[in-house]
């Protein structure tokens, strides 16, 4: 019996031990999920991360036909009543979409009426016009007529007095003048009658082409490919992908897209609050949501100079285009991605877990552990990445900072 009380009274102490070396050990050495975190020298790339879209850097674009994007045919607006689904294979002369016939073939109808009333006008003003130049040739003979009765007066009057012959020269004077002015009316009235016979002409005539351009349209709206590849939808003003009973505009006619995977592109909008970070050369790693085991490196190629109003952003977002150093057959249009944008490295520099930076009134703190003792120490944080800040100012090497606040500040 003594000696299992011996061997009690011995075993606790060892027990003791053997948790606080354990307890230490895990103080000491566990890095990001324990109490305390032991500050090392390191490197950290800073990133802007943005979501994309992967495309071809090349592709071949299938637009609103001309026909109809032609303003005199005031359609502004086309809607798709039928579209094939994204990602189809397609070969040449394939069907990709039909577009709504409706405001073409109502507008054309409108037009052949205005072209009916035209026909009528320009045949009334062709009676009209004969009539009248009739009634001016009239005009002129009758005063020929009276410009020779005064001729003849005229020359009669020399066997009268010499008022009577004053008077008969002012007569056929007046004559000469009435017939000059006849003639002068006959040629003002054809040239306006000509001009509107002209004018109703022209009207006739561009009501006829432009009959012709709305029948052309209706045939256009069928849309088919114009070469083989995969087909990928253009997109609206929000940004979304158009699809059956969108609204297409003739300002933004691209339909869709046969992109040439040769060279692969990310599409990417970044927030204004991040533009000014980044610049054309930047490198890019890039990760695929459908091929999570497979990482691809990229530079930007492209920073827009406007920002944007985009969906599912609350600010206005710049357009950026990371190119892809290599391709490979895994890659598909449309794939969404994940560009991590390095802007800065930051080299040879104190490193802590994020899990370890508090906020005291307006300054960044952490819970420096040093002589028994927790400090609440002020940092100047450099860039956060993967979990991991840059102190650039208040911890060096080997500094142990806490990741949970103590109890008396929680």
């Amino acid at each position: 019996m003594k000696k299992n009380k011996k061997l009690i009274f011995w075993g606790i102490p060892a027990i003791v031990l053997l948790i606080v070396a354990i307890v230490g050990v895990f103080d000491d050495e566990l890095i990001g999920g324990g109490h305390t975190y032991q500050v090392k020298i390191g490197n950290l790339d800073a990133v802007v991360e943005s979501v994309g879209e992967v495309k071809g850097e090349k592709a071949t674009e299938i637009n609103l036909p001309d026909v109809i994007c032609d303003r005199e045919l005031r359609i502004w607006q086309v809607k798709i009543v039928d579209m094939v689904e994204e990602g189809k294979i397609v070969k040449k002369g394939d069907y990709i979409a039909q577009l709504d016939q409706t405001n073409l073939s109502n507008q054309m109808r409108d037009r052949m009426q205005e072209k009916e009333k035209a026909d009528a006008d320009l045949k009334n003003a062709r009676i009209d016009s004969t009539v009248r130049l009739t009634q001016r040739r009239e005009e002129i003979t009758n005063a020929l007529l009276d410009l020779e009765y005064g001729k003849i007066d005229l020359e009669q009057s020399k066997y009268e007095s010499a008022a009577y012959q004053r008077k008969a020269q002012m007569t056929y004077q007046k004559g000469e003048i009435q017939l000059e002015k006849k003639r002068r009316d006959y040629l003002l009235e054809r040239n306006r009658l000509k001009m509107n016979v002209q004018r109703l002409e022209e009207r006739v005539e561009w009501l006829n082409d432009l009959i012709g351009r709305y029948q052309q349209a209706m045939r256009s709206t069928r849309i088919t490919t114009p070469q083989d590849g995969i087909v990928m939808p253009g997109t609206n003003w929000d940004g979304s992908k158009y699809s059956k009973d969108d609204e297409i505009s003739i300002w933004r006619p691209l339909i869709a897209t046969l992109p040439d995977m040769s060279t692969v592109i990310s599409e990417t909008y970044v927030k204004e609050i991040d533009i000014s970070k980044i610049a054309v050369g930047d490198s890019v790693s890039i990760t695929i949501d459908a091929l999570p085991d497979n990482v691809y490196s990229g530079k930007v190629n492209y920073v827009a100079s406007i920002g944007e109003d985009h969906q599912g952003f609350d600010m206005k977002v710049f357009r950026v285009i990371v190119r892809f150093d290599s391709s490979d057959s895994d890659l598909k249009p449309g794939m969404t991605c994940t560009n991590n944008i390095v802007f800065d490295h930051y080299r040879d520099q104190p490193l802590i877990p994020t899990e370890a930076l508090f906020r005291d009134s307006l300054k960044q703190i952490v819970y420096l552990k040093r002589g028994g003792q927790v400090i609440a120490q002020p940092v100047e944080i450099g860039v956060e990445n993967q979990g991991m800040a840059v102190v650039l100012k208040g911890l060096k090497e080997g500094d142990r900072v806490m990741l949970t606040p103590p109890e008396d500040k929680l």
